[in-house]
């Protein structure tokens, strides 16, 4: 099923728009409407406002040229109470949410914005890290999988959105287990249903420090046992080479 509300997360800061450039790209090639949503702080700086508010400009316009069914929303509060609530106000079914250059996910656990939006919001969530700014589509997405996959109907319909919003060729990454070097049965599951949907899905494997840096282990661990890249996905979203979404898909039963 195709997603129908995207909602983007848009700050003071020009890697926001990036991350909102994803969800319109997604939006126009899906036919979803796209909300662009903001919250600032009461009394807060007036020069943070202001670039927040050009931010908006820029995307709806951008968002306008094309074609697609757009609303801009600001508030004034909290964020971390005010998205979950929006969030649900505007039956969003996929969140764009970018962290901050200052923001170290995972470090410590229970006082991150983004922990707290993994357990409050009601929708995919996709974490964005903004790496290169002149890069708003890219043509190339690793994908690093795990030799167990959950969630897969989630992922794939996420994976889809994105390879067909920017018209990328997708590349799963996995470490192969001692002794083989096929896919796992969860990965070639994943390949086929991609490639059922005409997507141009390339395959690679990798062993060392890098490999065990970005893929998903087979020992996730508590609170981040959904996420898209797993542990140790804090070390990917703190410096990754380049841009990065971490997708945890909503399990309507938690």
């Amino acid at each position: 099923m195709a997603y129908r509300t995207i909602l983007a997360v848009v700050n003071e800061h020009s890697g926001s728009t990036v991350s909102a450039r994803y969800a319109l790209a997604l939006a126009a090639a899906g036919g979803a409407e796209l909300v662009l949503y903001s919250a600032l702080s009461e009394g807060g700086d007036l020069n943070v406002a202001r670039q927040t508010e050009r931010h908006l400009d820029h995307l709806h316009a951008e968002a306008l040229l094309h074609g697609s069914a757009v609303t801009r929303i600001s508030e004034t509060g909290t964020l971390t109470r005010l998205l979950p609530r929006r969030v649900l106000a505007e039956g969003a079914d996929l969140v764009f949410y970018p962290l901050t250059p200052g923001e170290r996910y995972g470090d410590p656990l229970q006082r991150q914005t983004t922990h707290q939006f993994l357990r409050t919001i009601r929708a995919d969530l996709a974490v964005t890290r903004i790496m290169h700014m002149g890069k708003p589509h890219p043509r190339h997405i690793l994908v690093p999988v795990a030799a167990v996959i959950s969630d897969r109907e989630a992922r794939v319909r996420f994976l889809i959105a994105l390879a067909k919003g920017f018209h990328s060729r997708l590349t799963l990454f996995h470490r192969p287990a001692p002794g083989k070097a096929d896919l796992p049965d969860d990965c070639a599951r994943l390949r086929n249903e991609l490639r059922q949907h005409h997507l141009p899905v390339l395959e690679r494997s990798g062993s060392g420090s890098i490999a065990r840096a970005i893929v998903l282990e087979a020992s996730e661990r508590g609170a981040l046992r959904r996420l898209f890249f797993g542990n140790p996905a804090g070390d990917v979203m703190r410096q990754p080479p380049c841009n990065a979404i971490l997708f945890r898909p909503l399990k309507e039963s938690s």
